[in-house]
């Protein structure tokens, strides 16, 4: 599980981790990968903001290999951003608590990288 939590501030690290789980992915079909976004990095997911475009790119590239998209919707508050404001189809899942979510995935036994 990749845990986003740098936004705007940091797109190369950004997009360089989305494209690593993509690779990773690509290289064992088999293994699962989801990619939460947490604050601030949830704003990313902006559809509105054409600065993000790259990142929704990499996102829907990402999607096709089969990893899942999920957003945290504490974190979607906290910037502002609405269901509204995400193309349709983009995330998977929405998290009512970001921070739950990846603890449950945790004890799941999921490994966690924090970007």
């Amino acid at each position: 599980m990749f845990v986003f939590m740098t936004g705007r501030e940091n797109f190369a690290k950004l997009l360089a981790n989305i494209g690593m789980a993509t690779k990773m992915k690509t290289a064992d079909p088999q293994l699962t990968v989801e990619l939460i976004f947490l604050t601030p990095a949830v704003e990313t997911l902006n559809k509105r903001q054409v600065m993000f475009k790259p990142v929704l790119e990499a996102i829907k590239e990402a999607k096709k290999t089969g990893i899942k998209i999920v957003a945290c919707e504490v974190a979607m508050a906290n910037v502002g951003l609405q269901k509204e404001d995400i193309e349709y189809g983009l995330v998977d899942e929405f998290a009512s608590v970001g921070g739950l979510y990846v603890l449950q995935k945790i004890k799941e036994g999921y490994e966690v990288l924090t970007i």
